[in-house]
C-alpha cells in the first residue's frame, strides 16, 4: 500500500490462526498476546513497523504483560482477509495500505501529485502540522471497526518498464501493472496507457514473462521485488503514494484496559515514526543502487507538469465528490511546502 497496496496471498487463513491462537483478554492483569499480519517480506518496512511495535510495547507493559507475534508474508491470508479478520476481532492488528478498501473517499490519498515532497508527506502522515487530516482519516477506519494507530510514509511510486521512458507521451499503450486502486488505474488511463491490476505476488513472473510492460512502486519495493532483473530501465516519476497505516482491531481494543490502551497508542506512533524515518531513508538511497543495475531517466518537469495537468482535468474531479473528500484534499494542499 503495501506501500504497494496489494497482497500475496498466503498459507493459514487469519480465521484459522486466530482459532489456532486466540487473543488473551487484558482484563485482570493477565498477559496480551498481540498478532500482526502484514503480506510483505522480512526486510520491508512493515516488519519495520511491526517490530518496533512490538519492542516498544513490551518496553512499556512487560514482557510479562504482553507478547506480540508478528506474522509476515501472508502467512495468515491475503491483505483483504486480514482486514476482515481484524474486523471481525479474529486477529489483532494488521500493517497496510489498503484505506480505500475500507472507505471509498479515502483514495483521495492517492491521488497523483497531491503530495509535492517527502517532507509535505512527512507533515500530513506524522507531523503536528497534519493532525487534524489524521483524525479525520482515523474516523472513517473507526466507522468500519479499525483503531488507526498511525500513519507513515510508502515513499514516491516511479515507473519501470522494458522501454525507455522519457516523456508523458511514452505512456501511450503501455500495458502496466497497477494495484486495484481506482484512482491510479484511472490516472494511467488519462495519461494513455493501459493499466492491469494484478496480485503482486503475480507481478515479477507478469514482468518476465511480458504479460505486462511495466509496473509502478516506491523504490524499495523495486529493489527488495529484484524488478531490475525483469526490467530494463526505470523512469522517475514522483507521480503518486499509497500511504501505509498500523491499525488494530477495535473489538480487541475495546477489551483493554486505560493502561494498556495508552501504551499500545503510544507504541503505534512510535512504530509510524520509526517505518517512516527508515522508509524515507531507504528510499533516498536506493536510487543510487538502482542506477547501477537500470537505467534511470528522470521525467523532465516539464512532462511531470502536463501530467499533473491531465489528471487534475480528467481524474481529480471524479473524487472530489463530496465536502468530505474536498476538505480533506485542501487541507493537505495547504500543508505543502
Amino acid at each position: 500500500m503495501a506501500a504497494d497496496g496489494t497482497s500475496a496471498a498466503g498459507g493459514t487463513t487469519a480465521a484459522a490462526a486466530a482459532t489456532e491462537a486466540p487473543s488473551s483478554e487484558s482484563g485482570g492483569g493477565e498477559k496480551i498476546t498481540i498478532r500482526i499480519g502484514h503480506s510483505m517480506s522480512e526486510d520491508n518496512i512493515y516488519q519495520v513497523c511491526a517490530e518496533a511495535f512490538r519492542d516498544k510495547a513490551v518496553e512499556l507493559l512487560g514482557a510479562d504483560r504482553v507478547e506480540v507475534i508478528i506474522y509476515p508474508n501472508a502467512v495468515l491470508g491475503t491483505q483483504t482477509e486480514m482486514i476482515e479478520a481484524m474486523q471481525m476481532g479474529t486477529l489483532d492488528a494488521v500493517a497496510f495500505g489498503r484505506h480505500s478498501q475500507i472507505d471509498s473517499r479515502l483514495d483521495v490519498l492517492n491521488l497523483p501529485y497531491l503530495f509535492s515532497s517527502d517532507e509535505h508527506m512527512t507533515k500530513v502522515l506524522r507531523g503536528d502540522e497534519g493532525a487534524s487530516v489524521r483524525e479525520r482519516v482515523a474516523e472513517c477506519f473507526d466507522s468500519a471497526g479499525i483503531k488507526m494507530l498511525g500513519m507513515f510514509e510508502a515513499g514516491f511510486r516511479q515507473i519501470t518498464s522494458s522501454r525507455k521512458i522519457e516523456k508523458m507521451e511514452d505512456l501511450k499503450g503501455l500495458v502496466i501493472r497497477t494495484p486495484n486502486t481506482p484512482v491510479l488505474m484511472d490516472s494511467f488511463s488519462a495519461w494513455g496507457a493501459n493499466p492491469t491490476p494484478l496480485d503482486f505476488s503475480e507481478l515479477y513472473t507478469a514482468l518476465q514473462t511480458k504479460v505486462v510492460d511495466a509496473q509502478e512502486n516506491p523504490y524499495q519495493l523495486i529493489s527488495t521485488s529484484a524488478f531490475y532483473e525483469v526490467q530494463d530501465y526505470l523512469c522517475v516519476t514522483n507521480h503518486s503514494t499509497i500511504c501505509d497505516q498500523l491499525q488494530f482491531s477495535k473489538k480487541v481494543w475495546d477489551t483493554y484496559p486505560a493502561d494498556v490502551q495508552e501504551a499500545l497508542a503510544e507504541a503505534g506512533k512510535y512504530a509510524c515514526d520509526v517505518a517512516g524515518e527508515e522508509n524515507t531513508k531507504r528510499n533516498s538511497e536506493l536510487l543510487a543502487e538502482l542506477k547501477e543495475k537500470m537505467e534511470v531517466t528522470e521525467m523532465p518537469a516539464e512532462e511531470v507538469a502536463k501530467m499533473k495537468d491531465v489528471v487534475m482535468e480528467k481524474v481529480w474531479p471524479d473524487y472530489l465528490v463530496d465536502d468530505f473528500s474536498k476538505q480533506l484534499v485542501a487541507d493537505i494542499q495547504a500543508l505543502a511546502d
